[in-house]
């Protein structure tokens, strides 16, 4: 690069950084890095520097950055109809419905723009439902995420997020995670309307709640006339090594919530009401102007067809071992304490609290990880990852934590 287009390179970064600083609200610990195009496992900075990505957007660009079948169908779509409200019929929404009912076995979907949105249409169907049956709680589980909207954030089991804003509302109740004792109690006093968790905690440091604990919510659900919700919005659509996390813990939710990588980058959220859940909401009860528009419509068929693919999750749990077995390789070095992990979704708890201090040293060696506390690790690369951009990132933690650490 010649020293006159590294100077534009900066003098562009520099801009971009002050108009953030300048006009955007500052909700966000950014980290130092602007990304200006991606493709496949890799995205570019403004630097002009290649970075192997096991963020993924936060578990969102599943099948990697800008597919090349995904752009083909949005371009295709943007050329057609981008927009008419969901005053009227559009073939993606349908078809995505459909094959979205096909995967859960069998439900109606309800579209939105994002996965707080999604949560928030469930918890209104489990509070329309308890209106009907006498349910008025809505239970969930310690160090979950489900939002950041009120109902969601209500609904969040960390408290330090729900403290600045007055929450939980009236008719929440957190329980301790893998507490199975305190589940019951809570359903034993009475009114449930309904439990909500992930299958596995993404945003605490992926915390898997693993089958014995959710078939006993589901059980207490069944006994006490309560709507099971199981958020797969980071969880779903392979991440975990199969379409649903759920299912890999012989569960049989009656609302099932989307997010992040349906559409392949774009905008949406998806609401998947079966069982007794499934013919709650009415003409009226619940709407969006964008959500299940034809363009991020288009962009799910594609990332459904992709999750077809012959032998995927297999391979996910082949590249979700590999990279355990990296993570163990410090745990056994004493660099790190426990290794969690379901499928592609791992995370490693280190003994010191560097872990923000690695995420750093990544971007300056060209890999992009991501901490959710000052010790979790948090590893959410795509389902394509290779073996050898496995290793890379292996190699890169060993250099830094394990034989190469001082």
């Amino acid at each position: 690069m010649s020293g006159t287009a590294r100077k534009n390179e900066i003098e562009v970064e520099a801009r971009a950084s002050q108009l953030d600083a300048e006009y955007v609200l500052p909700t966000y610990n950014r980290l130092p890095l602007q990304i200006v195009s991606g493709r496949g496992t890799e995205v570019v900075g403004a630097d002009g520097r290649t970075y192997l990505d096991f963020v993924t957007g936060l578990s969102v660009n599943n099948f990697g950055h800008c597919h090349p079948r995904v752009v083909a169908a949005v371009r295709e779509q943007v050329g057609r109809l981008i927009h008419c409200s969901n005053l009227f019929l559009t073939e993606p929404q349908a078809r995505v419905a459909a094959r979205l009912s096909g995967l859960a076995g069998g439900g109606r979907v309800f579209f939105s723009n994002s996965g707080a949105e999604a949560n928030e249409c469930a918890l209104k169907i489990a509070r329309k439902r308890g209106t009907e049956t006498g349910g008025g709680r809505i239970v969930f589980v310690e160090h979950s995420f489900h939002g950041r909207t009120i109902g969601t954030l209500s609904a969040t089991g960390q408290p330090s997020k729900q403290a600045p804003f007055g929450l939980p509302l009236p008719g929440y109740q957190m329980v301790p995670r893998h507490d199975a004792d305190a589940l019951r109690a809570s359903f034993a006093a009475g009114g449930v309307a309904a439990f909500i968790a992930e299958p596995v905690q993404g945003e605490s440091g992926v915390h898997p709640l693993g089958a014995e604990y959710l078939q006993e919510a589901e059980t207490l659900c069944r006994e006490n006339d309560a709507i099971f919700i199981m958020d797969e919005i980071q969880t779903g659509l392979g991440r975990c090594g199969a379409p649903f996390a759920y299912q890999r813990y012989g569960l049989n939710p009656d609302v099932v919530t989307l997010a992040k990588s349906l559409a392949g980058g774009l905008p949406i959220g998806a609401t998947i009401a079966r069982n007794a859940a499934a013919n709650v909401l009415t003409a009226g009860d619940h709407g969006t102007t964008f959500g299940g528009g034809p363009v991020p419509g288009a962009a799910a068929l594609v990332v459904l067809d992709l999750l077809e693919e012959p032998g995927l999750f297999a391979r996910v749990e082949q590249a979700g071992r590999r990279l355990e077995g990296w993570l163990q390789r410090l745990v056994d070095k004493g660099a790190a304490e426990t290794v969690r992990r379901l499928g592609l979704m791992v995370a490693t708890d280190l003994v010191e609290p560097i872990a923000r201090e690695i995420v750093t040293t990544g971007i300056q060696e060209g890999v992009l990880v991501n901490a959710t506390s000052e010790v979790t690790l948090r590893f959410l690369p795509p389902l394509t990852v290779s073996d050898e951009e496995i290793d890379r990132v292996g190699e890169f933690l060993w250099r830094h934590l394990g034989d190469g650490r001082q």
